[in-house]
């Protein structure tokens, strides 16, 4: 957890949560220099007194409003870096099989560690001042009556172990919440995406019972939690009240027989009820800071995001042109099931190639094994002549898939992904040769594409998705089934510019491709069980 934290930023929240944490002290003292005076009968000490007191309330009300800034800025720094963290490291370690990867990691995002801030940051920094207000009313104490506040300290201990009780509960509880609050996260998620659809069938109150359902299960672990805590809380609490009567009914005896002065009771009595707060807070404070153990865990498990490229250069892949690319003798097994067997075939630069199968063949888990996502479990694959990592499948392969990634921002910034420091030049060379003519100018470029792409046609969103690859100098483009959605003749229109294109070099998957487009592709093979077979 340190590597998000400021360490310049965190030493000045110590510094003046301890400063802070002086303010209840001080009105102990002040509490029980009030009722010397009172016991003394002097009069010329009052109007002094009463000013210094202000002044001093002045200065720590300065520095406790100081603290609460610099405790604001620590935590808007921490989640700054933790978050971005957590995005990125989720971003760079995800794979195409992770289940309820988008809601399960958004929960996390909004929820866990909006809890993290609240139950663990905040909590360190106000536990600090609960540790030098307990300190300092504890000195006081005992420096105004040191056998009472012994008996005080000895009467303490029995409430201070009282929260082991209640730990283990606490963290079943913060999990199943958790858990809860991913489900419902999840459902939630899907109902908006399909609201829609659901609308159009008259039927948006199908999930009605699924809804309440998680709902119900997620503000009932909610509630439990809350009531696991508050019943840790408020027995401690009992406890603390519990065994400091009992000392003060001694300290009460002793004034009265004059075995102590009005003033060093007031003292002891006042400074042992905030000491016996403090270590209230200390160990309700604590008990909270327990509870986020697992989400810290899950952040401490989280993988390096040190950026291999820097955000601000475009890939260059012009270093080494690809010029083969070979797939030899390539087969998968999953779960000890033939996926794929005697796969080969080789294309070299500017070549079109098509393979053909019927759904559920693994033509898409051949794409998966040549971006090196998948690992062959027999054969070879090689680019050059040479085998190659996935870092440079990734620098090598664009992709133009079924459903297209579309972002919710400018169209430059989908063409580019965000990337600031690029020319408006490149982006609308790279939008002419995908066929977006119409997008290619400056003004077009600043164009919001709506949530889901609504504001364009299917047709516009796979050539986005071409004019990415073009723009990233991918040298050879993966079309997974990329016109499967669209009509005919929008489908005919991608085909014929991108098997014309003489720079492009193409391995499309695909099972319904008309005769007159096959005959644009360079080889056309047909994946069956028992291998690939050249039909061109």
């Amino acid at each position: 957890m340190k590597k998000f934290v400021n360490k310049r930023l965190f030493f000045w929240a110590i510094i003046l949560s301890i400063l802070a944490g002086l303010e209840m002290p001080f009105n102990t003292m002040t509490y029980s220099y009030i009722f010397y005076l009172i016991t003394k009968k002097n009069v010329n000490l009052i109007v002094p007194s009463i000013l210094i007191i202000i002044i001093g309330y002045g200065i720590l009300s300065t520095l406790t409003y100081l603290k609460s800034r610099i405790v604001n800025k620590n935590v808007y720094t921490i989640n700054y870096n933790l978050k971005t963290n957590f995005i990125m490291s989720k971003m760079s370690s995800v794979t195409d099989d992770e289940n309820d990867f988008e809601s399960k990691n958004l929960s996390f995002f909004l929820n866990d560690l909006k809890l993290l801030e609240d139950n663990y940051w905040r909590q360190i920094f106000a536990l600090l001042s609960s540790i030098i207000m307990t300190i300092g009313t504890f000195a006081y104490a005992l420096y105004s009556n040191v056998y009472l506040t012994l008996i005080f300290l000895a009467f303490m201990i029995v409430p201070t172990l009282t929260p082991r009780l209640f730990s283990k509960s606490i963290q079943t509880r913060t999990t199943k919440w958790s858990k809860t609050n991913q489900t419902l996260s999840a459902v939630v998620q899907n109902l908006l995406h399909g609201s829609l659809l659901l609308k159009r069938y008259n039927s948006s109150n199908g999930f009605n019972s699924q809804l309440k359902d998680s709902v119900s299960k997620m503000e009932d672990s909610n509630a439990n939690l809350k009531n696991q805590i508050s019943l840790s809380d408020n027995t401690i609490g009992f406890l603390f009240d519990l065994f400091s009567y009992l000392p003060i009914g001694l300290g009460i005896y002793l004034t009265i027989i004059g075995k102590m002065t009005l003033a060093q009771f007031v003292a002891i009595q006042y400074s042992s009820s905030w000491t016996l707060n403090g270590f209230n807070s200390i160990v309700t404070g604590l008990n909270t800071i327990n509870s986020t153990k697992e989400i810290r865990q899950k952040i401490a498990s989280l993988g390096s995001t040190t950026d291999s490229v820097d955000l601000g250069t475009k890939l260059d892949t012009n270093d080494a042109t690809v010029k083969d690319l070979n797939v030899e003798q390539v087969a998968f097994d999953y779960d000890k099931k033939n996926i794929l067997k005697n796969v080969s075939f080789d294309i070299k630069q500017g070549e079109k190639i098509l393979v053909r199968g019927k759904s559920g063949i693994g033509k898409s888990t051949l794409f998966k094994m040549i971006l090196k996502e998948l690992i062959p479990s027999s054969g070879k694959l090689t680019i050059n002549g040479q085998t190659y990592s996935q870092n440079t499948a990734y620098d090598t392969f664009g992709i133009v898939g079924q459903t297209p990634i579309i972002f919710e921002t400018s169209l430059k910034d989908n063409i580019t992904l965000g990337r600031q420091n690029e020319t408006d030049t490149d982006v609308i060379e790279a939008l002419k040769k995908a066929g977006l003519d119409e997008y290619a100018n400056k003004d077009s470029l600043k164009m919001i594409i709506s949530e889901n792409g609504h504001n364009f046609s299917g047709g516009q969103l796979k050539r986005i998705e071409i004019a990415r690859a073009l723009f990233f100098n991918r040298q050879i483009l993966l079309i997974d089934e990329g016109t499967a959605s669209l009509d005919p003749e929008t489908a005919a229109e991608i085909h014929q510019s991108i098997l014309k294109n003489e720079e492009l070099t193409v391995i499309e998957v695909d099972h319904h491709i008309p005769d007159e487009i096959k005959k644009l592709y360079t080889r056309v093979y047909e994946l069956t069980a028992t291998g690939l077979v050249n039909q061109s």
